[in-house]
């Protein structure tokens, strides 16, 4: 009877390691359009083809995912030892985890606008000779924007000669 009991154990066990695989794939898929499409560094064409399908179509993918890994970790819990109850929580967790980073991107947070450019001298305006700027002349009024400024914005939303103007890098 007690031989059962521990094969039963082992049975859940090793059942929930697999679908705790599953929630750590599924957070892979999540996590690989984050992962190539980083800023700053070269991007393969076809890895970003790739990514790029992966947003377009991870929603209802991850939706789809999320109920076939969370509804058997959930209806595996009751019959379950502590171990299996530890390892089905955290695979609840990392597939919810997975399942709503689809809706969240990152890069909208880490890259948002300028709103209100504070503007000073050449003199004053702390660039090395070798700085890259983006130029802006319009009605003799002109503007310049820093490219190491522009990078972690990639946008400036300003006013130049009475127009609102964007400069995008």
């Amino acid at each position: 009877m007690i031989a059962i009991r521990q094969i039963c154990a082992t049975k859940r066990l090793s059942f929930a390691l697999c679908v705790f695989m599953a929630s750590l794939v599924m957070l892979a898929l999540a996590a690989y359009p984050m992962y190539v499409i980083r800023p700053f560094r070269e991007q393969d064409p076809a890895a970003l083809q790739r990514a790029l399908w992966v947003l377009l179509h991870n929603k209802p993918i991850m939706f789809g995912l999320f109920w076939l890994i969370a509804t058997p970790a959930i209806l595996a819990w009751r019959r379950s030892g502590w171990v299996a109850k530890l390892v089905l929580g955290s695979t609840f967790c990392v597939t919810l985890i997975a399942a709503v980073s689809a809706w969240i991107n990152p890069y909208e947070h880490m890259f948002h606008p300028f709103g209100a450019p504070q503007y000073t001298s050449i003199e004053h305006a702390g660039l090395a000779p070798t700085d890259m700027v983006i130029a802006v002349a319009l009605g003799g009024d002109s503007r310049a924007y820093g490219i190491r400024e522009m990078g972690y914005h990639h946008i400036v939303n300003d006013r130049l000669h009475q127009l609102p103007i964007v400069v995008t890098y």
